[in-house]
């Protein structure tokens, strides 16, 4: 199919929206690998959303008319074989047999896509019939209600009693293992969902950037046309309030499954009846097939749909889950697509379907930190202390397999104390007597050297994945916590100095009441749940033994301790992907350098280079709105080169703090400030404020620094916006000092007045001392090419520049100016987004730059008062 002139566009694209679309279009009929940038306020979202919908409508049409003209082919075979009278009978008989498989093979096809078209039609009168119902019993229930409450609360009590009982009768018996649980999988949800049907997938990094994405399809007719479902997690779905109170996502999903798990049991009746009530889930079934009904016929986020299935009272969780099937359009989130196992679980099924996955300029990273695990001391004593009082409460029960199994994990567990300093009788809090430094193996050598080689960990992950011992564990935990705390022998103090001590800690303890508070739900969480974060350590070897590297820290204490697994191979993860999918778009507002992610990504994935496209576009921002210089130097001439060696250089704080002064006479409204680092922001604020920089700052802009906390996000950048809409005279706005790669930097738009001028000091290079840098950078250089690693390194900082370069201009009435302080920009030049390069000036000398910056304000003065 050629792409078409028409997108049903909201309002008359852009050309390159237009060029975008096409572009999109035509990648996505050829099967293509994609890379697509489109810089932050291009309407890079809406050009996504109708040049897919409109491939996807299109393909499906072109489905049925391919069908149907093949059925008329077969047809006229048929017709051509009766009509020659040929001897041969049997050899005609034969044909026409093959040709009528094939017409039923071809109208089941058409059947099936009518069907699915007309699902949604039925969804609707089925919601239609229902309500009407809800309608007609409501008033009877009105009246029987009151009639009803005594019995019901009786029924209530009598039956919580019941259930108590039926509870500790049973408790014991569900913590224990048995061979059957061996034998099936951990949960009757996990069955795959198999499926031809092409379907789009769009991915993006967090529930609220899908959000905006809904927000963004409501505005075009293709809303109207499709079924969308937003799958999410359980921490997001969930409405059990006692389930969701557990937090941690791994327990929240343990205690899930096993409310869902069938049992099956040789008791009474009776007694089968008090254990089911007391294992099932409220919230389930409940109204499922009116909540997918729902789903499927509007367009909702996550917040509309729990808000609806707590109306119903059923799993939304479940219900979107199931919806997968009819949907069209499934928006996910990046764990959702990049973690196989969740995929899998997920019920998602790439094959012959499209993949896009936005903010992908990050892709790389972010498949790396989801494989990626640390494990501490403190998580493998605290394991080891769970298992033995387990192994030892049960040992009369457990079968021989099982206790093979158990013995081979405490026996792994053993060694891995081992390794961090300690035994199996240490205490997290014991001191380790040669403290060295951090130790870098491959996963061969890791497993040789902690001595576990001769373990078979695909089976003993196997046996605890199947076996829920996580679950058992940690009901075990939880009845018996105060056996399992690590306790060391108190001395009883007396005298004076006991009655000094009692004062105190008394002086403190509101001091420290919030802090503890965290600390011990912290702490609890360790205790009752480690052997999540072991088994996932423990899933890391199997990994392929170039692929990753496991780095051995350890600590003051054996507790402090910490094993991190690094994956170097992201593209091991994405493989699978490239061979089921259609097609995948990676998509972003900068995805500079492209090169990274053809050569880390899809050709190490094992893709065709045939099979990849680009597509960048320029900012639909008119190049006088736009204003970009690198300043080289400061008032006093001093040289701007903010290195790691000359970032304490008083007289460069100095210089620096001049220049904010400067910039801050001569720019309106607001300014955001990145800066390399939290400890070099924090540094810089001292020596600002210690110098009575800060003072004449406060006297043109109000200061805000961003946060330590991502709650406090909000309020700051509220508190931020007020001064810069109702300045306090003789102020003019407000100053945000912000970190590279922090909070502040990605997702947030610093549109209008929020961000008059962005400006960027110093370069903000990674540690290159750091041990899992070197080994990333090694691997590169001996698995892509010689200079690879070196050229990560530099992406790495001019990636996160471009990051926040685009949180300035977000439409395209919008104007900015950009001011990169580091006289080292000046050889980065073609690192820097094409758009920022129009008006890039290199200035030497400090006169220049402020020439630049008052004549750029002054001509948008000028302009904003002819509208006027």
């Amino acid at each position: 199919m050629e792409p078409p002139e028409d997108f049903l566009f909201p309002f008359p694209p852009y050309p390159i929206q237009k060029d975008f679309m096409k572009n999109l279009y035509k990648c996505l009929e050829n099967g293509n690998l994609g890379i697509f940038e489109s810089p932050t306020g291009t309407g890079k979202t809406l050009s996504i959303i109708c040049g897919t919908l409109k491939w996807l409508i299109d393909h499906k049409n072109k489905q049925k008319l391919n069908i149907t003209d093949q059925k008329a082919d077969l047809e006229r075979k048929s017709k051509k074989i009766e009509d020659n009278n040929v001897s041969d009978w049997f050899s005609a008989q034969t044909e026409k047999i093959k040709i009528n498989v094939e017409k039923q093979s071809l109208q089941k096809q058409l059947d099936t896509l009518v069907k699915k078209e007309e699902k949604r039609n039925k969804y609707k009168e089925q919601l239609k019939d229902y309500y009407e119902e809800s309608k007609k019993k409501k008033n009877y229930y009105k009246y029987a209600k009151n009639d009803s409450k005594s019995n019901e609360r009786n029924h209530s009590l009598n039956e919580k009693d019941t259930n108590q009982v039926a509870n500790d009768d049973d408790i014991e018996d569900d913590l224990v293992l048995k061979d059957t649980d061996c034998k099936s999988d951990s949960s009757d949800e996990e069955e795959e969902v198999v499926s031809q049907d092409c379907k789009l997938y769009f991915c993006s990094r967090t529930h609220s950037q899908l959000a905006q994405f809904i927000g963004e399809l409501k505005k075009t007719s293709y809303a109207d046309l499709i079924s969308v479902v937003p799958l999410a997690s359980r921490t997001n779905y969930c409405i059990n309030a006692k389930i969701k109170s557990l937090k941690n996502i791994s327990i929240i999903n343990e205690q899930c499954q096993q409310l869902q798990k069938k049992k099956s049991t040789s008791k009474k009746e009776k007694d089968l009846k008090r254990l089911k009530t007391a294992t099932s889930c409220p919230y389930m079934p409940g109204e499922q097939p009116i909540l997918m009904a729902e789903i499927l016929t509007s367009i909702r986020d996550i917040e509309d749909t729990v808000k609806t299935s707590k109306e119903l009272k059923t799993c939304p969780y479940y219900a979107t889950r199931k919806s997968i099937e009819d949907a069209q359009l499934v928006l996910v989130p990046y764990n959702s697509i990049l973690h196989k196992s969740t995929r899998i679980s997920s019920g998602i099924n790439l094959n012959h379907s499209i993949l896009i996955i936005d903010e992908a300029h990050n892709l790389l990273e972010a498949i790396e930190r989801m494989h990626s695990v640390t494990v501490t001391g403190k998580h493998i004593l605290h394991c080891f202390n769970q298992l033995s009082q387990y192994q030892k409460r049960f040992e009369t029960v457990l079968t021989a397999k099982n206790v093979l199994l158990l013995s081979q994990l405490s026996f792994c567990l053993k060694k891995l104390i081992k390794i961090l300093g300690g035994t199996s009788k240490s205490c997290p809090d014991d001191k380790v007597v040669n403290v060295t430094t951090t130790k870098l193996y491959t996963l061969e050598d890791f497993e040789t050297m902690a001595e576990i080689d001769t373990i078979n960990i695909f089976d003993l992950i196997d046996f605890i994945q199947k076996s829920r011992l996580i679950h058992k564990l940690r009901g075990y935990a939880e009845k018996y916590e105060d056996d399992l705390v690590f306790k060391k022998p108190i001395q009883e103090k007396k005298g004076v100095s006991a009655f000094l001590e009692t004062l105190q800690k008394k002086n403190n303890a509101e001091v420290k009441e919030n802090s503890t508070k965290d600390q011990n739900e912290q702490e609890k969480e360790q205790i009752t749940s480690p052997l999540i974060i072991i088994t996932s350590f423990l899933e890391t070897l199997k990994t392929n033994c170039s692929d990753g590297r496991i780095f051995v820290t350890h600590g003051d204490t054996i507790g402090q301790g910490e094993m991190k697994f690094l994956l170097l191979n992201p593209a091991m993860h994405f493989s699978d992907i490239i061979k089921e999918a259609r097609a995948v778009i990676l998509a972003g507002g900068t995805m500079e350098p492209i090169s990274e992610f053809k050569d880390q990504l899809f050709l190490s994935a094992g893709a065709k280079p045939e099979r990849i496209v680009t597509f960048s576009c320029d900012h639909v921002i008119p190049k006088e709105n736009i204003l970009t210089c690198i300043l080289k130097s400061g008032p006093t001439g001093l040289e701007y080169e903010f290195n790691y060696q000359n970032r304490q250089n008083k007289k460069l704080l100095d210089e620096l703090g001049r220049t904010i002064i400067n910039i801050c006479n001569i720019v309106p409204a607001g300014i955001v400030v990145f800066l390399p680092s939290y400890s070099y922001e924090e540094l810089l604020f001292k020596h600002l404020e210690t110098s009575g920089v800060l003072t004449k700052i406060g006297t043109k802009k109000s200061i805000f620094r961003e946060p330590k906390s991502t709650t406090q996000v909000n309020q700051v950048l509220e508190k931020y916006a007020s001064a810069i809409k109702k300045p306090l005279k003789p102020q003019n706005g407000a100053i945000l000092f912000s970190v590279v790669g922090g909070k502040l930097s990605e997702g947030l738009n610093f549109s209008d007045d929020l961000g008059r001028c962005v400006v960027v000091v110093g370069m903000p290079y990674p540690n290159i001392k750091s041990p899992e840098l070197q080994e990333k950078m090694k691997y590169l250089n001996e698995n892509v090419n010689p200079n690879a690693g070196a050229v990560f390194y530099e992406n790495a900082c001019m990636k996160a520049v471009n990051q926040c370069i685009g949180r300035a201009v977000r439409h395209v009435a919008d104007y900015s100016t950009v001011v990169l302080l580091d006289k080292r920009y000046a050889n980065k030049t073609k690192s820097l987004p094409g758009w920022i390069q129009r008006t890039l000036t290199v200035q030497s000398t400090f006169g220049g730059a402020v020439q630049s910056l008052a004549k750029f304000f002054s001509t948008r003065k000028q302009i904003g008062t002819s509208v006027k």
